[in-house]
């Protein structure tokens, strides 16, 4: 009487195809985490299109003025945070405060939904993940920074660690806004410069200086000041 023989993987063999598909994850994982954060930053660079456009719209309506008062009628109360600020657009300029939130960044962090009722159009704490600057209109040098990625807490820089505010896109990465409207993606070697206390946007005139930095010749004005979320 004849034994079968059961055929099937050694010990080796399948120790050979776990190391394969181990060195291929190994691969495919940084390919996927890239294309991840390129399909956000897409995103986040629509949002800011739409809040551009917005903005445009406001300042059409407010003398070529951007965002400044907490109420446009009245110049006594000006706005103190971004989240101030772009509450303002809704809802005759914008209908959706979603464009305002990147659910990635600490910023947001616990961040609901909140469309309904008195929320739907009030920026709440965590809603925004924009640092915008106050007091400028359409009339300013056009290279002036508007509204960009938030930073981090305490500097107008980005930080590496993406669990930290500041931190959405590793330091390596922003999203940009113009007083001329234009919106881009900026990232390092091409917009953005590491310094020892973070990753700064630069001025397109001196590379050594960030952006968003009050000067004599830049962001000038008693009333221009650089606004964080809340």
């Amino acid at each position: 009487m004849k034994i079968k023989k059961h055929s099937g993987f050694t010990l080796i063999e399948l120790l050979v195809v776990i190391s394969i598909i181990a060195i291929l994850a190994g691969f495919a994982l940084p390919v996927f985490t890239r294309a991840q954060k390129s399909g956000r930053l897409s995103n986040s660079l629509n949002n800011a299109n739409q809040i551009s456009k917005a903005l445009k719209m406001y300042a059409m309506d407010t003398g070529g003025i951007y965002p400044t008062y907490k109420d446009p009628e009245d110049a006594t109360q000006l706005v103190a945070t971004s989240n101030e600020a772009l509450e303002l657009l809704m809802p005759k300029y914008s209908k959706s405060k979603l464009i305002f939130v990147e659910k990635n960044s600490a910023w947001c962090k616990g961040q609901t939904q909140g469309s309904d009722g008195a929320n739907q159009y009030k920026l709440n704490p965590k809603d925004c993940d924009w640092t915008y600057v106050r007091g400028l209109s359409e009339t300013n040098d056009p290279r002036l920074p508007l509204l960009a990625t938030a930073f981090s807490e305490g500097g107008k820089v980005y930080v590496k660690d993406t669990t930290k505010k500041g931190g959405v896109w590793g330091g390596e990465d922003a999203i940009l806004v113009s007083v001329d409207h234009s919106c881009k993606q900026v990232n390092v070697g091409s917009g953005m410069k590491e310094t020892g206390s973070g990753t700064m946007i630069t001025r397109p005139d001196d590379r050594s200086k960030n952006m968003f930095e009050k000067a004599d010749d830049w962001l000038a004005g008693d009333q221009v000041e650089v606004l964080m979320p809340k």
